[in-house]
């Protein structure tokens, strides 16, 4: 385990074409994102999930370019910086995360992802929500996609095991992220795999452990062994 801290890198993807490599993209000079009337349909599933109507979504991505981004959101692209170092500090050095790619794509609206030592995350979960809970419960369960790659080989059986029985259970609305008020709000997908259950329910035993716990109580009794065998893998 690490005991010392990681200076971030805070980027920003200039152009709204989807995730350029950071050597591509961080020599460009920023620049206002382009969007389209096209682009509203992609907002129509999240349509009852933002508190702000679609076309006003696309408002703010042609009107604030990565540099204003940056300016009136400082406090937290700095809370960003200050959380992923903490996380850092809770893996080995080969899996820490030594940049924060913040993305101003609109085809990539509520996407967050990893890929090598570079997170990703979207500006909307920025400007839509401006709080500090849902980047939270993002990068809580970006980082749990890496613990999941750091357990033993044992575990990560047992936890494939479980998804597998979870699935049989029709449970996995239990481990949704964006179930839970304060977390974010498209977040989870713990149906996909393994690896996403994994990620969930890192981020909801951190997060909102006595919310999860407390609907645990409202499921067949005969499944919490199940669930709670989920709860204590994912409190590694």
């Amino acid at each position: 385990m690490r005991t010392t801290s990681t200076l971030l890198t805070i980027a920003s993807l200039l152009l709204a074409g989807g995730c350029a490599s950071v050597s591509e993209d961080a020599t460009r000079s920023p620049k206002r994102v382009e969007v389209a009337i096209a682009d509203r349909r992609q907002f129509d599933s999240f349509e009852s999930l933002i508190p702000i109507p679609p076309d006003s979504v696309l408002t703010l991505y042609s009107q604030l370019s990565p540099e204003e981004f940056h300016q009136r959101y400082r406090p937290l692209v700095d809370f960003v910086t200050f959380l992923v170092d903490s996380f850092n500090t809770t893996v080995d050095n080969r899996h820490t995360i030594d940049t924060v790619f913040i993305n101003h794509a609109v085809a990539d609206f509520a996407e967050a992802g990893q890929a090598g030592r570079t997170l990703y995350i979207s500006s909307s979960y920025f400007f839509l929500f401006n709080d500090t809970r849902i980047l939270r419960s993002v990068l809580t369960h970006e980082f749990g996609h890496i613990r999941f790659r750091m357990l033993d080989s044992a575990s990560a059986l047992h936890m494939s095991a479980l998804w597998e029985r979870l699935r049989e259970t029709a449970l996995f609305y239990l481990f949704r992220d964006g179930e839970y008020s304060g977390n974010a709000r498209f977040g989870g997908h713990p149906e996909e795999n393994p690896a996403e259950l994994y990620a969930s329910a890192y981020n909801l035993v951190r997060n909102r452990p006595e919310e999860l716990r407390v609907r645990f109580r409202y499921a067949d009794s005969a499944h919490l062994p199940l669930l709670t065998q989920i709860f204590d893998l994912a409190s590694r």
